[in-house]
This record gives C-alpha cells, sequence and structure tokens, in this order.
C-alpha cells in the first residue's frame, strides 16, 4: 500500500488548525490520507462539556468527528497520556521548560516507536508531516512526537524510496524566545476552496474552543493558508511553493 498524505501528531486538534484544508482537498480529489494521534489529550480542558476524567473518551469522539470532516481513510489514535501545564496562564505563551509535566517525554520510547513504525511501514506514504524539532511552540508533547516520528521513519527505508518529508512551519516567529529554532515555511497553500470542511473539523472540537480562540488571534491568516517546511528532499528555492 501507498497512501498520498500522513500526518503524525501528538493531540486531538493537532490534525485541523495546520493541515485541515490540505487534507479536505487530498480528500476531495480523491487521494487517501492518514493519520496518527498519540494521546487522547486527558489533560486538556473540558470547559465542563463533561467531567475531567470522562475527557479522554468526549475528545476520542471529537477526533473521530473531525477525521470525518477531513475525508481522512486511515486514522490510529494511541492512548499515551499527555503533558498537563503546571499553570494554564501559560500554556502557549511560555517557552521556560519546566512549565508543562509529564506526557509523551515520559513515555518509554521503543513501544511507541515500534507501532508507528510499523504503520509507516505498512500504508508507505508519500508525502509525511509532523511537527518541527522545537514542536513549533516549544511544547514537549510536540517535540516528543517529532522524536517519536522521526526515530520511526529512520527505522524505514521510506526516505530512500521517494517519501517526502514536511513540518509544520508558522510563517512568521510568533515569541522572539523561539527565535534560535525558528526556520521559514517553503510551502504556502491557499486552502479557502476547503474552508467549510476545515471550520468544521475545528468545531468538532468544542472542548478546544479556548484554544481555537488562541489560534485565530494569533494565526488567522494560517485557517486560510496552510504553511509548511519540506526537510527531505531538502528544498530547492526555484521550486514552487504551494504542491506538496
Amino acid at each position: 500500500m501507498a497512501i498520498d498524505l500522513m500526518l503524525i501528531v501528538a493531540h486531538p486538534d493537532d490534525e485541523c488548525y495546520g493541515t485541515g484544508g490540505t487534507f479536505a482537498e487530498y480528500a476531495a480529489k480523491g487521494l487517501e490520507t492518514g493519520l496518527i494521534t498519540l494521546t487522547k489529550g486527558k489533560s486538556g480542558r473540558s470547559l465542563e462539556l463533561c467531567l475531567q476524567e470522562d475527557l479522554p473518551e468526549f475528545r476520542a469522539q471529537e477526533l473521530l468527528e473531525s477525521v470525518k470532516h477531513l475525508g481522512i481513510k486511515h486514522f490510529s489514535h494511541y492512548e499515551y497520556p499527555d503533558a498537563a501545564p503546571v499553570s494554564r496562564s501559560e500554556q502557549y505563551v511560555t517557552s521556560i521548560p519546566g512549565s508543562f509535566v509529564g506526557g509523551l517525554q515520559d513515555v518509554p520510547r521503543d513501544a511507541v516507536v515500534a507501532r508507528v513504525t510499523t504503520e509507516l511501514e505498512t500504508l508507505r506514504p508519500k508525502v509525511l508531516m509532523g511537527f518541527a524539532p522545537d514542536g513549533g511552540n516549544r511544547h514537549p508533547d510536540h517535540i516528543a512526537s517529532h522524536q517519536i516520528m522521526m526515530a520511526a521513519l529512520h527505522n524505514t527505508d521510506l526516505l530512500e524510496t521517494g517519501t517526502r518529508l514536511y513540518h509544520f512551519a508558522s510563517p512568521t516567529l510568533m515569541n522572539p524566545d523561539w527565535a534560535d529554532t525558528f526556520v521559514p515555511a517553503t510551502h504556502h497553500r491557499d486552502v479557502r476552496d476547503y474552508l467549510p470542511q476545515k471550520l468544521r473539523a475545528i468545531a468538532a472540537h468544542r472542548t478546544q474552543a479556548l484554544s481555537t480562540v488562541g489560534f485565530l488571534s494569533r494565526m488567522a491568516e494560517r485557517i486560510v493558508v496552510e504553511t509548511f517546511r519540506r526537510v527531505h528532499p531538502v528544498w530547492d528555492v526555484n521550486e514552487r511553493g504551494s504542491d506538496l
């Protein structure tokens, strides 16, 4: 089997903000896509939509709805723990080490890498996407998901046989504390034709309404234009910067 696009991320909702339009476009064109979400997001907010102890399964159902809207055909939802913020007020605005505890960073790495490796070898994506080494915002789960994806990828021959690798890449530096790891996007994809599907996927994650508001306040342009950096093969500036 060889699917067209695969994404590996940490949390339910990571699939929709930065890649939802691209997923919807691929599905509309009859291309096959896949998603691995590594945690159920139990450390997130419930917004009193459910009991906190019921949040993992509530978010799992939200993710299933998002996956349906985006037309993702091959979907795996793992059960690993996500990191808990020490202070809710610090979430998304700090790069101070220790602002999150636990989560994917503490999961025994060999077992999860083996699971992801098996899926990569089975699905053999032509395009693979995930977080950059710094997680985009220094979130430890994002960083761990990058490390897991890369370890699994290097257990396969995919890079040698033509798979293209992309990382999420913000079009602008969002926090001056992150300047040392900021790299610009190489690909800017206008997804406005697929906004209905993308917005329905975002809306499926009702418990993440505050995250949605935060995303819109900081990066509203990425709802319409999704941005990525190609890592492999190395980007040639003379190439087009929209098709993946």
